[in-house]
């Protein structure tokens, strides 16, 4: 959302940050499941593998792909609407960022129940017949 009012460089680092979040997210999520009780101990690597697997793809797909893509398209929507109306200056540079941020309320639920949706339908029935071992132990 900020590409038409900052340097170049800074919306690849924002994205560098964003990442950097999601791999710390994942390792996190993949030490609980490993070190926790969660699953029984013949199971226990390859279980906690694939829930951290499933926890990188989401989290990349959810929290940097698809809202970087919708919010990318926005903004460049409302640049282009801008120019062709002759509105490029001043205050109206940072028009296309504020309907970027301004659509982020509105994008994270649906696109969260996209990258849901298409883990279900994709990868999750290529590793589900793996999750059968994957039974939760309640000792």
């Amino acid at each position: 959302a900020f590409a038409p009012l900052v340097p170049a460089v800074v919306v690849p680092a924002s994205y560098g940050v964003a990442i950097t979040y999601v791999v710390a997210d994942t390792v996190d999520k993949t030490r609980k499941a490993y070190s926790g009780n969660k699953y029984a101990k013949e199971s226990l690597t390859n279980c906690a593998l694939i829930e951290g697997i499933d926890a990188l793809i989401w989290q990349l797909a959810a929290s940097v792909a698809l809202p970087g893509y919708t919010i990318h398209q926005l903004v460049a929507v409302t640049v282009t609407i801008l120019e062709s109306l002759g509105l490029t200056d001043g205050p109206w540079t940072a028009v296309p960022t504020a309907v970027g941020l301004a659509t982020i309320p509105f994008i994270v639920k649906p696109l969260d129940e996209l990258a849901e949706v298409g883990m279900d339908v994709t990868l999750r029935k290529i590793w589900g017949p793996y999750l059968e071992s994957c039974e939760v132990s309640y000792d």
